[in-house]
């Protein structure tokens, strides 16, 4: 396994979402969740992004979107684009997850299940995210079947 993992305070941190499609609006779901600053940035943004209230850009990536950012999530559909965010984005010292793409991952988001102050995070280092997904919601269901609360 390649990937170590950690939980990540991300309270008040700055997190730019390259994209503007499902992956990214799954991304923005999900951080909303944790008490960090988001900022999407995308030549098409859907909708569900751009009613969100969330700081965004109806514009190209730019290198500057950079600036004071903790982590990108890079979520185009153009494979080079994302490469090249990845490249900008780790000159900075600023890791990267490109959803769907581990070669240009930094870290992996698992899949999360939380109840309270409780979290679970199942990953398969990218190799086999459905099985994560599915692993992760059968400890859902045995928290839920045996009515155990934190």
């Amino acid at each position: 396994m390649n990937y170590l993992p950690v939980s990540l305070n991300v309270t008040g941190k700055h997190v730019l979402i390259a994209g503007g499609g499902k992956a990214a609006l799954e991304k923005l779901q999900m951080l909303r969740k944790f008490n960090c600053q988001v900022t999407l940035v995308g030549e098409e943004l859907s909708p569900e992004i751009t009613q969100s209230g969330c700081t965004y850009h109806l514009r190209e990536f730019c290198r500057e979107d950079l600036e004071g950012v903790f982590l990108v999530y890079s979520c185009s559909s153009d494979r080079e684009i994302n490469r090249s965010i990845k490249r900008d984005a780790n000159a900075l010292g600023i890791l990267v997850n490109t959803p769907d793409d581990p070669e240009l991952c930094d870290f992996l988001t698992p899949a999360l299940f939380s109840e309270g102050p409780m979290m679970v995070a199942v990953s398969s280092g990218g190799t086999d995210v459905r099985k994560a997904i599915l692993w992760r919601n059968r400890i859902k269901q045995l928290f839920t079947d045996n009515g155990i609360k934190s």
